[in-house]
């Protein structure tokens, strides 16, 4: 009767270790998709030239050839009042840019493809050059 008892017991706290791990993996599953596809609409950060800056805080610019294959080309986007615009961590206006500055551009969401493609969703720019 014993015996009945023990093989009972091992058998249910086997089934109840199969159960957790299998919920667990699916919950860890699940978890994983959600930050996939919270990834496909995050930040992304490229490095560009300005080419060209217009009125109202817009700005052309053309992607360097450190950058993937997707960010080589030319872009347009406006730095709207929620965007930070920096150099070496101290706010710039945009107005301080220039044609010929190196900047990062992060932004979220999608590019428009246009020629030049467009960034509707700017979050940072910053001056990568030695002075403002």
């Amino acid at each position: 009767m014993k015996k009945t008892y023990a093989a009972a017991a091992v058998i249910l706290f086997l089934a109840a270790a199969a159960l957790s791990y299998f919920l667990g993996y699916r919950a860890a599953r699940r978890e994983l998709e959600e930050e996939k596809a919270a990834l496909g609409h995050g930040a992304r950060t490229f490095y560009a030239t300005v080419t060209q800056v217009y009125e109202n805080d817009c700005f052309a610019v053309k992607g360097m050839e450190v950058n993937d294959l997707n960010f080589r080309g030319e872009f347009t986007f406006a730095v709207r009042k929620e965007t930070d615009c920096l150099w070496m961590g101290t706010q710039l206006s945009p107005a301080e840019l220039e044609v010929g500055d190196n900047i990062s551009i992060t932004f979220t969401g999608p590019v428009l493809e246009s020629n030049p493609a467009q960034i509707p969703n700017v979050t940072e720019v910053w001056l990568l050059d030695d002075e403002p």
